[in-house]
């Protein structure tokens, strides 16, 4: 009989108040006809958890080798071993059979050329709604056929937690209120000739406005009877899905200018009474930033020039405190020896 805790933190309950990312059934279960296409980049650490972390991984490096999946509801293969299912998710030369409700997200086997798995007691994948500090664990069990022959059974726990929330950084966007979901499935593999312990230890960052995870990273672990233990370090990229428009009406962030040490966004450009402006500092600069009118003379001095140390720095240009009227304006940034210039519209 299959078992499952979920705990809601009260923690999580109070940064819920605070419009933090949320995976719901609407906005981020598995939809049939979508395509997702994970680029490979060299493992990175997941980094630190809890609230209001910064995840840099502005320097990211792409292996070039391409992952690419896709969601349907009729399997290309015959699954005879495995039950009711309604959405199959296809990667590589693997096929996923799962069972969606608006609850839960159910794993119930997946088929290979060379493996036939099937859940007797399926892995609960995800739950409805899920947020930051919320956790489930899950006990689930199922049998595998290896080349049509050998006979395998497993057991194991799934437990998945929503560990962290932040911002995450990457090489040409900064990705805010993105909220990181931590899985590790352990179990043992147990065949006529001996037993395999397995740990799949995977971080997931879900960004607003992106359906699916935008960056992943996995490390596995097996450990033969009688062998030394193999780790597989893997981590991947999915920038390709489209972008949805968020909730209060403004595209994802991204980063339309870098440096080989700053990186600046302003947001919604053009803006009515508010405009963000980030940038992040990969060293200690010196930074002054300033408002310019259309003629190429100074308005306003937003920051006067000080030495600030290495982070993500964030500020609001609020239109009536400037007296701005419609029209085109110029942000200067300067960063030691380096100058950005963002032309914005105020409506």
């Amino acid at each position: 009989m299959k078992t499952y805790i979920l705990i809601f933190t009260f923690i999580g309950l109070i940064f819920n108040a605070f419009s933090q990312t949320t995976i719901t059934y609407d906005q981020r279960a598995l939809e049939a006809g979508d395509q997702n296409t994970f680029q490979a980049i060299e493992y990175v650490l997941p980094g630190g958890s809890g609230p209001n972390q910064i995840w840099d991984f502005s320097k990211i490096q792409y292996t070039g080798e391409i992952d690419e999946g896709s969601l349907n509801t009729t399997p290309s293969k015959t699954p005879a071993r495995i039950g009711q299912f309604n959405m199959v998710v296809t990667e590589k030369d693997k096929e996923y059979y799962y069972n969606l409700t608006t609850t839960t997200l159910e794993e119930l086997g997946y088929l290979s050329e060379e493996y036939d798995l099937v859940y007797t007691d399926p892995v609960l994948k995800m739950v409805y709604p899920f947020s930051f500090g919320d956790e489930f664990t899950d006990q689930w069990a199922g049998n595998a056929v290896f080349k049509g022959v050998t006979n395998i059974d497993l057991t194991g726990d799934y437990t998945v937690t929503a560990d962290a929330f932040g911002t995450l950084i990457l090489p040409d966007r900064v990705l805010k209120n993105t909220l990181r979901v931590r899985s590790e499935k352990t179990g043992i593999e147990v065949n006529m000739c001996s037993s395999i312990e397995v740990s799949i230890i995977r971080y997931f960052w879900y960004a607003p406005g992106y359906r699916y995870p935008v960056l992943y990273t996995s490390v596995r672990e097996y450990t033969a009877t009688g062998k030394d233990p193999v780790v597989e370090k893997t981590s991947g990229i999915n920038l390709q899905q489209s972008l949805e428009i968020l909730a209060d009406g403004e595209e994802n962030q991204q980063l339309l200018e870098t440096e080989a040490d700053v990186a600046v966004i302003v947001y919604p450009n053009p803006f009515d009474e508010k405009l963000t402006y980030n940038y992040f500092l990969r060293k200690n600069l010196s930074v002054s930033i300033d408002l310019y009118d259309i003629s190429g003379r100074i308005d306003k001095s937003l920051l006067k020039t000080q030495n600030q140390p290495e982070g993500l720095y964030t500020n609001d240009l609020i239109s009536t405190d400037y007296s701005l009227k419609p029209g085109i304006y110029y942000l200067r940034f300067s960063f030691d020896n380096k100058v950005v210039v963002k032309k914005i519209v105020k409506l």
